[in-house]
């Protein structure tokens, strides 16, 4: 399981990079003419064209820096055989095509965009990180010859490297809020 866990920190690089520089696009209102809800009634105002687009693109960038590493590790790596631009097209299409059902939930609860309600405040904290673990992880089992064990320590570890990359986010005040 240790295997899985590392293998699953590893993939999760690509996505950290995106994640971040999504933050960075935010914080700094790049590309403002994409800042366009997909659907406002039903996701809300935070989810846009903007990141839509952006997440991909970011993580794509991610999954290239990762080239070093890939020489390194040759076929030990699990992206070994893969575009990595392409990994990290289909793990940021992952991330942001999850987030979209939470996000539909939280508007028919009437939870505002980016809010987190008082009641059940802990649950829907857990479905905010899972729910981009889950997608990302899910789309690189479709994408890569990764294997089940990945993907469970993949979905179980991201939550936690979520959290810890916002916080360090919200330290460097690219992010209102710490969770």
């Amino acid at each position: 399981m240790f295997d899985a866990l590392l293998t699953a920190w590893y993939l999760q690089l690509p996505v950290i990079v995106g994640g971040v520089l999504h933050m960075v696009v935010v914080t700094r209102n790049l590309w403002p003419s994409l800042c366009i809800p997909v659907h406002q009634p039903l996701f809300g105002a935070n989810k846009t064209w903007r990141g839509i687009i952006a997440v991909p693109l970011l993580t794509a960038f991610g999954a290239i820096l990762l080239w070093p590493l890939e020489w390194l590790l040759q076929a030990r790596s699990p992206l070994h055989g893969n575009a990595l631009w392409l990994a990290g097209i289909v793990a940021g299409l992952g991330y942001v095509l999850a987030e979209l059902p939470n996000s539909f939930l939280k508007r028919r609860l009437g939870i505002a965009p980016g809010a987190t309600p008082n009641r059940a405040k802990y649950l829907f904290i857990l479905l905010d990180q899972l729910d981009s673990g889950i997608g990302v992880a899910l789309a690189y089992l479709l994408f890569l010859p990764t294997s089940w064990s990945v993907f469970t320590a993949f979905v179980l570890s991201f939550p936690l490297t979520a959290l810890l990359v916002k916080r360090l986010l919200f330290w460097a005040r690219l992010k209102k809020s710490a969770v």
